[in-house]
C-alpha cells in the first residue's frame, strides 16, 4: 500500500532533498574611459543531500538491541472481551520523503489478545479514522504495515487497538501484557540515517480488571449535547488566528457578542469504561499559555444544554458530576461518580485564543490527564493521582497577517493604500523613471513591509494595462540583478520570508515592447499598478505605483525577413517576442538549421549588437539541454562559417545575420521547440540607454544523423597587452556511432594577427578540473589526440584555448581564434568548430568565485580546505565556504572597486563561524583592504571593497565568507 501523510515543516526547516543553492557574485568598477563597468563571476550551485532522521513517539532507537528496555508509551487498562486503543505518532524529522513500515508484535497465547490491530488517525484524537484496519493479526503473529510514505518534516499518527479475550481471567492474562511496537525506514534509504536511528520501538501494556477501566483522548471537536441554555458551540476550529485584543469576552455569555478579533475554539474531553464495573472517574486538564478559559462554558453529555459550575464543590452542577475551574493554576477537575460499565461521556468546553498566543502549536498544546482506574476519594478540589495522560491536542495559531508596497521613500503609514488596490498619491507610494526607449528595461525599485505578526512571504504581481501592449514584468533583489524567485513552490515569484515588522527592498523591471512609433493609447505619463499579496493570507495585499513619463521609438528591430511581418501573432516588426513563433525549420537530431536574421539599427549613431539565443524570453538564458547555436555573418550561410558574437550596423540601415541552430544527434523528434533571440547594443545609444529587441522561432527535430560531434562554446574574452586569456571548449560526441579512437584539433589565427606577435595553444584539460594547470596536456604540433577511452556516444572531452596578445597591441584590437576539431578515421562525424574573439583593453577585472565545503561549520582559516569552481553537496547544517577573487588583468589601473555577493536561498549567515579573514588585497591603494575597514554584511548580502581605492594592474581582491545550510535540528 501506499500513503502520503503529514505536511512540511515550518519556516526554519531544512531544504528539501535535492534541491540546489545556486550563488554568483558581481564586481562593480570604473574602468580607464571613466565607465562604469560590472563583471559577472561563474555561477557554483550546492546539492542539498537527503539526511534521515525519524522518531517514534519521540523515541529515535531501539534500546533492547543495546541492552536497554523500552519506553512504555501507554498503559492501557480493560476487562474481558474489550478493546482498548493506543495511540502513537511516527514522525519523519529528515529534510526528505521516506516509506517507512511498522510492525507490532502481538503476544502470544494464552497470554494474549484476541486480536491486534493498527488503525490510522489523521486527525490525531486517539481514536481510529474508520473501522477499515491497516493489518489485523491474531496472537503470536506480527501486524506489519509498509509503504507509509511520509513527507519530511511531517508525521503519521496511529492507534494501536488491543482486543483482550471475552475468556480472559487473572489466571490466563497475566497484567500488564507488554506489546512491542516497531519503526523502521524503507531499506533502500537506510544509509541515509545514523547508525543509532535504523530503527525506532517502544511498547503499549495493556492490564486486565474486573473492577472499573478508564480511556481518555482530548479533541478540538463540538459534542453531540447543546452548548449552554441550548445554544451552538463556537466552531472547535483546530487552527485560526489568535485575538487581537486583550479586553475579549472570556464568559459563555460574552462570547456571542464577541467583536472581531476574538477568537474562541471548542475542545471536548471523551472517556469510557471498559472494564468490569462502574466506577468514579477523576480528569484534569491544565491549560496552556496560549488559551484563557471561558467561564461558565462547560457541559456534561449527560446534562445537555446545562452549564457546569466553575466553583469548587457539586453544589453549583448536575447531579452526578463534580466539576471546578482553578483559575489561579489554569486547570480544569472534574468527578463522575458512577461511569456505568462500556458506557462513553463527554466534558466540552470553550476557550479564548489568547492575544499572546506564539504562532504555532508551542503554547496551545496540551494534554488531559485522568485515573485509568476507580477513584473513590476523588473531588473537584482532591483530585488524587492522575497517572494517564490523553493524546496531545493541538491548536495552531496561525498569523495575523498584513502587507505594505510603497517607494523607497515610503513607510508603512505613507505607503498605505488610502483606498484598497489603488495607490495613494505622491512619492510614498509611487516611483517615477523619467525616459526610456522601447525594447529596453525600466528598473523600478521599491519597499514590500510585513506589518503582520508572523513571518511572511509576499507574491507579486503587476498590472501593466497602464502601459503599452506587449510590455512584461520581472522581479529583482534589491541590487537590480539577481532574480527574484519562488521560495515557497506556488509558482508566482514572491520576496522570500520576510520577519514580522521588517522589510525588503525589490526591484520591478518593466521591459518595454519594440515599437516602430509610440501608441496614442494608453498615453503618456505610463503606469505600472504592482500588487504584493500575502502568502499567509491572500486576501491582504497592498499596491504601489511605478510611473514612467515618456517612451521614445523603438532603436533596433530583429527580423527573419528583410520587410519583417506584421502578422497578430507571427509577427516580427517592433518590439519582440511574437506570440508564435515567426520562423519554424527542421533539421534532423545533430544537424543545424540556419535562421536568417536581419538588425535594422533606427539610432542616429552607429552601433554594434551582442548576439543571445535562448529556450525562453528571458537573456541571459539556456538553451534546452545538448543544443547550441551560432551566429554566422549572413542570413545565407551555413553553419560551417566562422562563428560571430557581435554584429555592428550603421545609423539607419539593416545587417544580415544568420543563426546556426544544432539540436543533439541524441535529441528525441520534437515539434515546434521555441528558440529566442535577442540583440542587445553594445554601445551607448543617442538617448543614453541600452537598445534591444527579441525576436521567437522554432525548430522541429527529426531522425538523428548516425554521425556526429560538437565544439562548444564561442568565447569572448579581454587581454591585455602582452598578456594572455583561456578559453575553455568541450568536445561531446552528439552522435549514436563512435567517432574513433583519435581526433585532431587545430586552433588558428589570422595571419596578420601572426605577423603582429599574436600566438595560441591548445591544451587538454587531463586532470578534468575544468582549469587550465600544470599537468594539463599541450596538444602537439601535429594536432592528433588520442584520449583514455575511444570517442563513442555521449563521450566528451575538455579542451583550453590559450591566446597570447603582444605588448605592443592597441586597446581595442581583436582577434579571432578558430578552432576545428576533425577525426581522421571517422569522417562522418564532421569538422565541429568554436571561436574565441579576445578584445585588447588596458583595464580588465576578471571575477573567479570558488566554494569549499566545512562539514563542521567551525573553520575560521581557510588553510586546509579545498576551494573548487566544480559542484558540491553539503547536507542541512553543513556550511559552505565562498571564496571570490577579482585580478586587474589589464595594462593600467582601475578604480573604485568592491565585490558584491548575496547570500543564496537555504542558507544564512547566522550559525556559521565566519573566517578570520573576510577581506583582503594585493597591490589596491591607497590602503590595503581588511576585514574590518572594507567587509560589509547584512542578513542577506556581503561586500569587499570601497569606493575610493585604485587597483593596479595584477593587483587582487579576495571576499570570502561562509553560509550554513538551513537545519531545524
Amino acid at each position: 500500500m501506499s500513503f502520503l501523510f503529514g505536511s512540511s515543516g515550518a519556516l526554519a526547516a531544512a531544504p528539501p532533498a535535492n534541491s540546489t543553492i545556486g550563488n554568483q557574485a558581481t564586481a562593480s568598477y570604473v574602468d580607464p574611459t571613466g565607465a562604469t563597468q560590472l563583471a559577472t563571476s561563474n555561477q557554483v550551485l550546492t546539492t542539498v543531500a537527503q539526511v534521515g532522521s525519524f522518531a517514534l513517539d519521540g523515541n529515535t532507537t531501539d534500546p533492547t538491541l543495546t541492552g536497554g528496555t523500552l519506553t512504555v508509551v501507554n498503559a492501557k487498562t480493560g476487562a474481558a472481551g474489550t478493546t482498548v486503543y493506543a495511540p502513537h505518532v511516527l514522525t519523519n524529522t529528515g529534510n526528505g520523503a521516506d516509506t517507512f513500515s511498522l510492525s507490532v508484535a502481538a503476544p502470544a497465547s494464552p497470554n494474549g489478545f484476541a486480536t491486534v490491530a493498527v488503525y490510522a488517525d489523521a486527525n490525531g484524537d486517539g481514536q481510529p479514522d474508520s473501522t477499515t484496519s491497516l493489518c489485523s493479526v491474531t496472537p503470536a503473529n506480527t501486524c506489519d504495515v509498509s509503504g507509509l510514505t511520509v513527507a519530511g518534516g511531517a508525521s503519521f499518527p496511529f492507534v494501536v487497538a488491543y482486543t483482550i479475550p471475552g475468556t480472559a481471567t487473572t489466571t490466563n492474562f497475566t497484567s500488564p501484557v507488554a506489546t512491542k511496537i516497531t519503526a523502521k525506514p524503507s531499506p533502500a534509504l537506510a544509509s541515509l540515517y545514523a547508525s543509532t536511528n535504523q530503527v525506532a520501538a517502544d511498547a503499549d501494556n495493556v492490564n486486565l480488571t474486573t473492577s472499573a477501566a478508564f480511556n481518555g483522548s482530548k479533541s478540538l471537536s463540538v459534542p453531540a449535547v447543546s452548548w449552554v441554555g441550548g445554544a451552538a458551540w463556537p466552531a472547535a476550529s483546530v487552527s485560526g488566528p489568535r485575538s487581537s485584543s486583550a479586553s475579549c469576552p472570556t464568559t459563555a455569555s460574552g462570547v456571542a457578542t464577541a467583536g472581531a478579533g476574538c477568537y474562541y475554539t471548542t475542545y471536548t474531553l471523551t472517556f469510557n469504561n471498559t472494564g468490569g464495573a462502574a466506577g468514579k472517574f477523576v480528569m484534569t486538564d491544565t491549560l496552556p499559555s496560549g488559551f484563557t478559559y471561558v467561564q461558565g462554558s462547560a457541559v456534561w453529555s449527560n446534562a445537555p444544554g446545562t452549564a457546569l459550575g466553575d466553583a469548587s464543590g457539586a453544589g453549583n452542577d448536575p447531579t452526578g458530576i463534580d466539576y471546578a475551574f482553578d483559575s489561579a493554576n489554569k486547570a480544569l477537575t472534574f468527578v463522575v461518580n458512577s461511569l456505568p460499565q462500556n458506557a462513553t461521556q463527554t466534558v466540552s468546553f470553550v476557550v479564548l485564543i489568547n492575544n499572546t498566543a506564539a504562532i504555532g502549536t508551542s503554547t496551545t498544546t496540551n494534554t488531559a490527564k485522568y485515573s485509568p482506574v476507580d477513584a473513590p476519594t476523588a473531588t473537584s478540589t482532591v483530585p488524587g493521582t492522575t497517572p494517564t495522560s490523553t493524546n496531545n491536542s493541538s491548536f495552531n495559531v496561525t498569523g495575523t497577517y498584513s502587507v505594505v508596497l510603497g517607494s523607497t521613500t515610503g513607510t508603512t503609514t505613507t505607503a498605505k493604500d488610502t483606498t484598497a488596490g489603488t495607490p495613494n498619491s505622491g512619492t510614498a507610494d509611487n516611483t517615477t523613471v523619467a525616459t526610456a526607449v522601447s525594447g529596453t528595461m525600466v528598473k523600478f525599485p521599491q519597499l514590500v513591509f510585513n506589518t503582520g505578526n508572523a513571518t511572511d512571504t509576499v507574491n507579486l504581481s503587476t498590472d501593466l494595462s497602464g502601459f503599452p501592449a506587449g510590455s512584461t514584468v520581472s522581479y529583482y533583489a534589491a541590487d537590480g540583478v539577481t532574480p527574484l524567485g519562488d521560495t515557497n513552490g506556488d509558482t508566482i515569484k514572491d520576496t522570500g520570508p520576510i520577519a514580522p515588522g521588517g522589510s525588503v527592498q525589490v526591484v520591478a523591471v518593466v521591459t518595454l515592447p519594440s515599437l516602430s512609433t509610440v501608441p496614442a493609447t494608453p498615453a503618456a505619463p505610463y503606469t505600472a499598478i504592482v500588487k504584493g499579496t500575502s502568502v499567509g493570507d491572500a486576501t491582504k495585499s497592498d499596491t504601489t505605483g511605478d510611473i514612467l513619463t515618456k517612451i521614445v521609438t523603438v532603436l533596433v528591430d530583429l527580423t527573419n525577413t528583410t520587410a519583417g511581418s506584421n502578422d497578430p501573432n507571427k509577427g516580427d516588426i517592433g518590439t519582440g517576442p511574437s506570440v508564435q513563433p515567426t520562423t519554424t525549420s527542421s533539421t534532423p537530431a545533430g544537424t543545424g538549421v540556419v535562421f536568417p536574421l536581419y538588425v535594422q539599427n533606427n539610432d542616429s549613431v552607429d552601433n554594434t549588437y551582442s548576439l543571445a539565443a535562448s529556450q525562453a524570453n528571458s537573456f541571459p538564458g539556456t538553451l534546452p539541454a545538448g543544443w547550441t547555436v551560432k551566429f554566422v555573418n549572413s542570413a545565407t550561410g551555413s553553419c560551417a562559417d566562422t562563428a560571430i558574437t557581435t554584429v555592428s550596423v550603421v545609423k539607419n540601415t539593416q545587417a544580415a545575420i544568420g543563426a546556426c541552430v544544432t539540436p543533439p544527434a541524441s535529441q528525441a523528434p520534437v515539434t515546434g521547440q521555441p528558440i529566442y533571440f535577442q540583440v542587445k547594443s553594445t554601445i551607448t545609444t543617442s538617448t543614453g540607454v541600452v537598445a534591444t529587441d527579441t525576436k521567437l522561432d522554432a525548430v522541429t527535430v527529426t531522425t538523428a544523423n548516425t554521425f556526429g560531434a560538437t565544439l562548444t562554446p564561442n568565447n569572448n574574452g579581454q587581454v591585455a597587452p602582452g598578456g594572455s586569456v583561456v578559453y575553455p571548449h568541450t568536445l561531446s560526441i552528439t552522435g549514436a556511432q563512435s567517432c574513433g579512437s583519435t581526433y585532431k584539433v587545430v586552433a588558428t589565427l589570422p595571419a596578420a594577427d601572426v605577423s603582429a606577435g599574436w600566438s595560441v595553444s591548445v591544451y587538454v584539460d587531463t586532470d578534468n578540473d575544468g582549469q587550465l594547470s600544470a599537468g594539463d596536456m599541450v596538444v602537439p604540433a601535429t594536432g592528433i589526440v588520442t584520449p583514455a577511452s575511444a570517442l563513442t556516444s555521449g563521450q566528451t572531452q575538455k579542451l583550453f584555448v590559450k591566446v597570447f596578445a603582444p605588448g605592443g597591441a592597441t586597446a581595442g584590437a581583436t582577434d579571432t581564434a578558430n578552432v576545428v576539431v576533425t577525426f581522421p578515421s571517422v569522417a562522418a562525424c564532421g569538422s565541429p568548430s568554436a571561436t574565441d574573439i579576445s578584445t585588447v583593453i588596458t583595464g580588465q577585472i576578471r571575477l573567479v568565485k570558488m566554494q569549499a565545503l566545512d562539514s563542521a561549520c567551525t573553520a575560521t582559516s581557510t588553510t586546509g580546505l579545498t576551494f573548487s569552481t566544480a559542484p558540491l553537496t553539503a547536507k542541512p547544517g553543513e556550511c559552505i565556504v565562498y571564496r571570490v577573487v577579482a585580478s586587474n588583468e589589464g595594462a593600467a589601473p582601475v578604480t573604485n572597486m568592491t565585490i558584491n555577493d548575496a547570500v543564496p536561498g537555504h542558507t544564512t549567515l547566522t550559525g556559521a563561524t565566519q573566517p578570520t579573514v573576510q577581506c583582503e588585497s594585493t597591490g589596491i591603494t591607497p590602503t590595503t583592504f581588511t576585514t574590518t575597514a572594507n567587509y560589509t554584511s547584512s542578513t542577506s548580502t556581503v561586500a569587499c571593497g570601497s569606493t575610493t581605492n585604485t587597483v593596479a594592474p595584477g593587483g587582487t581582491a579576495t571576499l570570502t565568507f561562509k553560509v550554513r545550510v538551513a537545519d531545524p535540528n
